[in-house]
């Protein structure tokens, strides 16, 4: 069973000590459940949120960095599901570790 989710995310992030970083990440998301024949059953809400712990390093002078981290991610909020949904839903974990890989560039 599908369902499709609409969402915008924010993100929070301090620098702790030199390169080292903590963030949060929290995506609030609107959900429309969709039967097998692509018919909407039932719409719902969810929160999906991670919690991060990085270290930010820096190259030629400053012009680019890299972000290797570890976080965990889930779902600490989720509105009633269809019961097929829920069967589907409470086969996995709530709460997963996430390795991050962040990169860019300043300018």
């Amino acid at each position: 069973f599908p369902s499709h989710d609409i969402g915008i995310g924010l993100v929070y992030q301090r620098f702790i000590w030199k390169g080292l970083y903590a963030s949060v990440h929290v995506m609030p998301m609107i959900q429309s459940f969709v039967n097998e024949n692509g018919v909407k059953v039932d719409n719902g809400f969810h929160i999906f949120n991670t919690n991060r712990i990085g270290y930010h390093f820096k190259f030629f002078n400053n012009k680019f960095f890299i972000e290797p981290s570890i976080g965990i991610a889930g779902r600490p909020y989720h509105s009633k599901m269809p019961d097929g949904f829920k069967q589907k839903d409470d086969k996995w974990a709530k709460y997963t570790p996430e390795p991050g890989l962040h990169f860019g560039f300043n300018f």
